[in-house]
């Protein structure tokens, strides 16, 4: 891998009011980054700053080791964003597919490079014909992403991608997303509430809260909504039932964000009776992979539909024979959180 982007000193600025404000950030060519954030936490903005199509107030960005301000047409060409809500033009499938490239005045070939991109979002090629009009929310939003994937573009920029669409094309634009990779070797940068979805197809993860940086690998985030116990902490409730006291939190508000590292949390499969306690939770693997940066593996888990992640070496994932779908006992030291 080698460096795509590189942020340095980036200030956005509405109306006099500071929405983004990031030190240092780099990003490697031929990932899927995902970021993720409560409403107004500044993804989209740092998105539309990647994508060029709007310029930070001050600070410096590269793409590929040139400065934003030399980028060539062709460059630029090379990034396609697909927004939350895409505009399809009212013309065919085939129509809205072949736009971009009949833009670029590329028209060889048209009919198989429409086959190959429909079949990447889980389209017959017999789809093509069909009007914008007669398409459900779901196939819309694959169809949209088609006509970025036919550009076959050095990165793509998708803004909550599986938003109000069902739970199949959620799927399939997973495995169009990993595809695009594989195939054109493409950098993917996702914007997404859908952390569980998230955090099955990113090998990066980063967060942002009030337009800062605040996660960068494998630091867990727990957002609001709190309530109290008798002791006045706050106490995440999960959907089944289960709880998680956050000791010390008697002074914060009830609409705080709680972040663990990963270091903070232990996990058990088997011979966990030691660890077993009245605060340990129960969930379930979703998935282990390796973490770029070191030799450790990341363990993604969810707790009632809310995820997770960990860090193991090799040694313990053997010791305790883990794998996706495994269910676990899980212990956070909540004495060791920081708030933002």
């Amino acid at each position: 891998m080698s460096c795509l982007y590189k942020l340095q000193n980036i200030e956005q600025y509405y109306d006099g009011k500071k929405v983004l404000n990031i030190d240092n950030l780099t990003l490697d060519d031929n990932q899927i980054i995902g970021l993720f954030g409560p409403n107004g936490s500044g993804k989209s903005t740092l998105l539309s700053i990647l994508s060029f199509i709007n310029k930070p107030t001050s600070g410096e960005v590269s793409f590929n080791g040139i400065e934003n301000n030399n980028l060539s047409l062709d460059e630029r060409h090379s990034i396609v964003i697909l927004p939350q809500n895409p505009y399809l033009l009212k013309r065919s499938v085939y129509d809205n597919i072949t736009y971009g490239l009949k833009l670029r005045k590329d028209i060889d070939n048209l009919d198989e490079k429409v086959e190959e991109a429909l079949n990447l979002v889980g389209l017959d090629i017999s789809f093509s014909s069909r009007k914008w009009s007669a398409l459900s929310g779901g196939e819309a939003q694959r169809v949209a992403l088609a006509a970025r994937l036919i550009l076959k573009p050095k990165v793509l920029i998708l803004d909550e991608p599986t938003s109000g669409v069902d739970t199949n094309s959620a799927q399939l634009i997973k495995e169009a997303v990993l595809q695009a990779k594989q195939k054109y070797n493409t950098t993917i940068l996702i914007s997404s509430h859908d952390h569980n979805w998230l955090n099955h197809i990113c090998d990066k993860r980063i967060a942002l809260f009030q337009g800062e940086l605040v996660q960068s690998g494998s630091v867990n985030l727990l957002f609001a909504p709190w309530e109290r116990n008798e002791n006045n902490n706050l106490v995440k409730v999960f959907m089944d039932g289960q709880e998680l006291v956050i000791q010390n939190s008697g002074e914060k508000k009830r609409d705080c964000v709680v972040m663990i590292n990963s270091e903070y949390i232990t996990i058990c499969k088997k011979g966990c009776d030691y660890m077993i306690n009245q605060d340990t939770l129960m969930g379930k693997i979703s998935s282990i992979h390796q973490e770029s940066s070191s030799d450790c593996l990341l363990v993604d888990f969810v707790v009632s539909g809310v995820s997770f992640v960990c860090k193991l070496t090799r040694e313990e994932m053997t010791e305790q024979g883990l794998l996706p779908g495994d269910k676990i006992n899980i212990n956070i030291d909540t004495t060791e959180v920081s708030w933002i």
